[in-house]
């Protein structure tokens, strides 16, 4: 599935082993920068 995420986002796709974290630190780098979430955003 990370091969077919990769190759339709042309985004680098990483597995972690520890999930949960890597959520919670994703969140936390979009909570910091409210530009960037805005422009994530799709409505």
């Amino acid at each position: 599935m990370d091969k077919r995420i990769r190759e339709e986002t042309q985004l680098p796709v990483f597995i972690n082993d520890d999930p949960l974290t890597t959520v919670v630190l994703g969140a936390g780098k979009m909570l910091d920068d409210l530009g960037l979430l805005k422009k994530m955003s799709m409505i």
